[in-house]
């Protein structure tokens, strides 16, 4: 055992915080680990025994989801209150005459209480993935049933599909035979539109042909009708000139002096 002899350093004043101060001897300290241990493991279990509890009720009220993030934390928060716990408690050890005997039996509580904890906190662990599991097979279970259940409905959706579908090729069948009947009909229909349409061609043709002769006999008649209106120009201008040519003879005599008076 090796004895520390180290000044008293000083306390904070931390209320309602346990620590292991003013412990008379190695029995109490021991008691009071004890009396830890349990309230820790205790606080650590109630989710558990609530959760038990609620298994074991009646199926007819259904259990409430648990929080495992929840109960996640509340580990977290024990353990992070545990540790605070025994910093405060090794302080408070080096004020002791048993310096190590005190920091050993703070550790063996702390490793207690840690270890209740991860127990606690491996059995949220399993219960979080078998609560998954739980939640992933009803789940499959749930598109199972409703696969089943819709399964007459698709029997008949692909019945009616398959009548629909064969009614079609009937259909179609019947459409091709009689195309088939129809087809001299329609080569003889087809001849006669040709000769139709190549009677109409000839017709163009020669309302075309006989177009353009009457086009170039009005052109024929246009231009001997100009030559004409020319010929009668010039004639009637010559004419004009002739009769201008007889009235200046005509007036020409009389108007010329006499020099004898007759």
């Amino acid at each position: 055992m090796i004895v520390k002899s180290r000044p008293a350093v000083a306390k904070a004043t931390l209320p309602a915080m346990p620590t292991f101060a003013n412990v008379p001897d190695v029995f109490l300290i021991r008691r009071g680990a004890l009396a830890a241990v349990v309230v820790a493991a205790c606080a650590a279990l109630m989710p558990l025994r609530a959760a038990q509890a609620q298994a074991s009720a009646p199926a007819a009220a259904p259990a409430a989801a648990r929080d495992f993030a929840a109960e996640r934390k509340a580990i977290g928060d024990s353990r992070a209150w545990t540790n605070y716990r025994f910093a405060a408690a090794e302080r408070e050890c080096y004020s002791k005459f048993f310096v190590t005997r005190c920091i050993d039996n703070a550790k063996e509580i702390q490793r207690e209480e840690l270890q209740v904890l991860r127990k606690r906190e491996l059995e949220v662990g399993e219960a979080e993935r078998a609560h998954r599991a739980a939640e992933r097979d009803r789940e499959q279970a749930l598109r199972r049933a409703e696969f089943e259940a819709s399964q007459p409905q698709r029997a008949a959706s692909e019945q009616s599909s398959r009548e629909a579908y064969e009614k079609k090729q009937q259909e179609q069948q019947l459409r091709d035979a009689q195309r088939q009947a129809g087809a001299p009909q329609r080569a003889a229909n087809a001849q006669a539109y040709e000769k139709k349409q190549s009677d109409f061609d000839a017709r163009m043709r020669e309302a075309q042909q006989k177009g353009a002769e009457q086009a170039r006999q009005r052109e024929e008649n246009v231009k001997a009708y100009d030559a004409k209106q020319r010929d009668l120009e010039q004639r009637q201008k010559a004419l004009e000139e002739r009769r201008a040519k007889a009235r200046e003879q005509q007036q020409g005599p009389a108007s010329a002096p006499r020099p004898f008076g007759f």
